[in-house]
């Protein structure tokens, strides 16, 4: 075995290694120590049966973090978790340099909290300043302050 693929079998190993310990730990985890951890963060996966993971789990998927609320075989389900919000909730992080782009809460999943905040088309970056927020800085622009990063 060359040193090349030594190597990326240690990096794939700790990899996994990481991303294990992420899940069993995440239920305990606010979401922004979550996506600070985001390299960890397997990708959702359609096929993947994730009845035996905890809630809290978290996946990646279209540029957003979610984490499992229901176990459940994917598989099983049409969608995804942007579409299967019973499902996933999102994650939102208060650091603005890791912020996500916006996305419309549903009912009670995914309403932004006071100190979270979410990345605009444009590159701005927004801070929520109210619990329980649904609207985007467009819809309520008294909940949301721009962040310089």
């Amino acid at each position: 075995m060359d040193s090349k693929t030594l190597i990326l079998d240690v990096l794939r190993d700790l990899g996994k290694r990481e991303a294990i310990e992420l899940r069993a730990g995440a239920a305990d985890l606010d979401g922004t120590a979550i996506i600070a951890m985001e390299r960890a963060v397997p990708a959702w996966d359609k096929q993947q049966d994730y009845t035996g993971w905890p809630v809290g789990s978290p996946v990646a998927d279209e540029d957003q973090v979610w984490t499992l609320i229901t176990p459940h075989r994917a598989a099983d389900y049409e969608g995804r978790p942007s579409t299967l919000r019973a499902l996933w909730g999102l994650t939102y992080t208060k650091d603005a340099t890791r912020a996500k782009p916006w996305v419309d809460p549903a009912g009670q999943s995914g309403m932004y909290m006071t100190g979270e905040c979410y990345r605009a088309e444009n590159g701005t970056v927004y801070r929520c300043k109210q619990d329980n927020c649904v609207w985007d800085a467009n819809g309520l622009s008294s909940a949301w302050e721009e962040v310089q990063i």
